[in-house]
């Protein structure tokens, strides 16, 4: 089985080779037009003004392991983010990790779920926003050919309305901007998830996305919830694929870093969208009770997202559904 995401959602860079989005159907892919992304409010990887200190981020509350090497450690680094790929990790020595903990962990070596929407009996929607980051787009931003693929408006108006959501990160987009994370991190009303590390196909084709090997999918996962833990010590073990691509294989793949896999059930429109009503008519016709929204903070790619998000929100609100975070809505 394989999940694709509809045109109209696709998040495509086609100079860098991204995807990101996902939606119960196939469709084609999309060539995205050319991009003039509003100016960034802050410099890469570091936070606005007035935005909450990096010291309020929680503490780990213990040393975080070390990371799964990286295939190439010569591969060198772009925009701060290391760049190739994570090494290969036997099942065996990922079932002889620590067990995962947080909402979404399953034992190591258990095939994840694939959650679309929650319980359909309360109206309450929960928002995600995912961020993405391929090796192709680090030297774009290194190559200042983008202004930012951080999207600090929106994270502003989250926090001004005090709106629950949850952050699907990409490794690399961590380490490109880390003091970011640790905003996000420190927020009680946040919380944060893994969109892979190296933000590659999980099935082929994938919108032009490279293809990550099974015998290293794993491995990669596991390596993002590693970044991750390093920011917060309230961590999720929800993960969603890169691109919505994946099959019965990529979900065996992925068994022994005892995650869920989450997908949506709303398709927002955002990425590439630049009419910030559509954007918002799309989101809150699609709402239902128990609906798991899609939206994207990577900036470039998704540039009219903060100015739709104050009528997602306030409509939403006004026809009776409550924002939560996805542990909330799901109940694990």
């Amino acid at each position: 089985m394989r999940r694709l995401v509809p045109v109209a959602a696709i998040l495509v860079l086609t100079l860098a080779g991204c995807r990101s989005g996902a939606a119960p159907s196939a469709a084609p892919a999309e060539t995205a037009p050319a991009e003039t992304a509003p100016a960034e409010t802050a410099p890469a990887g570091t936070a606005p003004t007035g935005a909450p200190p990096a010291s309020a981020a929680p503490a780990a509350t213990t040393r975080p392991a070390p990371l799964i090497a990286l295939a190439d450690p010569r591969a060198g680094r772009a925009a701060g983010a290391e760049l190739g790929e994570a090494a290969p990790l036997p099942a065996v020595r990922l079932l002889e990790l620590p067990a995962p903990h947080g909402p979404g962990a399953l034992p190591r070596g258990t095939r994840p779920p694939l959650i679309f929407h929650g319980p359909r009996d309360d109206k309450r929607v929960a928002l995600t926003f995912d961020s993405n980051m391929t090796d192709a787009m680090l030297r774009r931003l290194a190559g200042r050919q983008v202004r930012s693929y951080a999207n600090y408006s929106v994270v502003d108006e989250l926090q001004r309305t005090h709106t629950p959501a949850t952050f699907f990160l990409a490794g690399k987009w961590v380490e490109a901007y880390p003091q970011l994370t640790r905003r996000l991190a420190a927020d009680p009303d946040f919380e944060l998830a893994s969109h892979s590390w190296a933000h590659e196909g999980f099935h082929a084709p994938c919108y032009g996305l490279g293809t990550i090997a099974r015998a290293d999918m794993a491995a990669d996962v596991e390596r993002s919830f590693q970044v991750l833990a390093r920011y917060t010590d309230r961590p999720t073990r929800y993960f969603r694929f890169p691109g919505g691509c994946y099959d019965q294989a990529a979900l065996d793949a992925i068994a022994p870093t005892g995650c869920t896999a989450v997908e949506y059930d709303d398709v927002s429109g955002d990425a590439f969208g630049h009419n910030p009503k559509r954007i918002a008519d799309d989101t809150v016709a699609q709402a239902r009770p128990g609906s798991i929204v899609v939206l994207h903070i990577t900036e470039a790619n998704a540039p009219a997202t903060a100015k739709a998000l104050p009528q997602i929100i306030t409509r939403l609100r006004a026809g009776g559904y409550q924002l939560v975070t996805l542990s909330a809505l799901l109940g694990r």
